[in-house]
């Protein structure tokens, strides 16, 4: 028996696309896992040698401040710090140093930062327990230590009705307030001011008046003793003429004033504006009488007065009260 067989390779497409057969669902699985794991390590790779050198950047630190801060506490004399810090209390090649000495050199606070990482930064000093640096420069301690006692106050510039100071910053302090009254007891006629700086000015005072000035440091723990007070004295307000304004046109307010003895001029102010910010006229005149033209119709203004002599100039001569009128409408 004849077996017959066809060749059909003669009509086999070539152009046919071959079929990917796609690899087993647990192998693909297999390869994601496995790409996952490479990341986790990866991660925790980095994380551990971020970990590594900010450990190094902060014991650099702190080795920086233990040591100068063994410096610092060697220098001490009588239990005082010098203003003027040790040789040895500097920056090094690793660590920015900052120091500071408080006023009457009871305390001293110093700050590391690492020249590396900037957010890495600890502070040491005299409130340090067991020489321990604190996380945080030394800013941070005014508010979780008492501020010391601020200096003694000095007197800037007297006016008939204000008062500037100054003084020596306290340490730890947030803020300051600031007093001044007629008797050294604080007992009478009290002004206060709060200030973030180490000055301020203390206004609504009397002229020609003694006062006596103190100072005292504040921060979220507490306050400070006060500072010694230091004595001034106002200057002496002029006399003020006593003024008055009549409206006689929609456009024009007469003036007239008091005269006073000795005065070599007046100066009058007029203005839209009741604090006398805007729009301020002046009028520079010897009379005691005279008009303002040119004004608005059916507009309030307000003006006062003061009068110069040889003893009160511009400086601190006094105003008069604040008169208020309208023009015609």
């Amino acid at each position: 028996m004849i077996e017959v067989t066809r060749d059909t390779s003669a009509y086999t497409n070539a152009y046919r696309p071959t079929i990917v057969v796609p690899p087993p669902k647990h192998t693909l699985r297999n390869i994601i896992i496995s790409l996952v794991a490479v990341i986790v390590i990866a991660v925790v790779a980095v994380l551990v040698i971020v970990n590594v050198k900010h450990t190094q950047l902060v014991d650099d630190v702190k080795h920086a401040l233990v040591s100068q801060n063994d410096i610092m506490k060697r220098s001490a004399k009588d239990d005082a710090y010098a203003a003027t810090l040790p040789p040895g209390v500097a920056s090094t090649d690793k660590v920015s140093i900052a120091a500071t000495v408080s006023f009457d050199g009871a305390t001293y606070c110093i700050t590391g930062k690492s020249l590396v990482d900037d957010k890495v930064v600890y502070n040491i000093g005299s409130h340090s327990e067991d020489s321990t640096p604190t996380k945080g420069d030394c800013s941070s301690l005014s508010n979780t230590i008492m501020p010391t006692t601020p200096g003694l106050p000095s007197i800037g510039s007297v006016g008939t009705d204000e008062i500037s100071l100054s003084w020596e910053a306290s340490a730890y302090a947030g803020s300051y307030t600031v007093r001044c009254a007629t008797d050294e007891a604080f007992t009478k006629d009290v002004v206060t001011a709060k200030a973030t700086t180490t000055a301020a000015v203390l206004s609504k005072l009397r002229g020609g008046v003694d006062y006596f000035c103190s100072v005292q440091a504040v921060n979220e723990r507490g306050v400070s003793a006060w500072s010694t007070s230091v004595p001034t004295k106002t200057t002496l307000a002029s006399a003020a003429p006593v003024l008055t304004i009549t409206p006689v046109s929609t456009s024009e307010i007469r003036y007239s004033w008091t005269p006073i003895s000795g005065a070599t001029s007046y100066e009058l102010e007029y203005s839209s504006d009741i604090n006398f910010i805007k729009d301020v006229k002046k009028v520079t005149t010897q009379a005691t009488t005279g008009s303002t033209v040119g004004l608005n119709a059916n507009t309030m203004y307000y003006y006062h007065v003061r009068a110069f002599t040889s003893q009160f100039d511009a400086s601190n001569a006094a105003f008069s009260g604040v008169i208020e009128d309208k023009t015609k409408s």
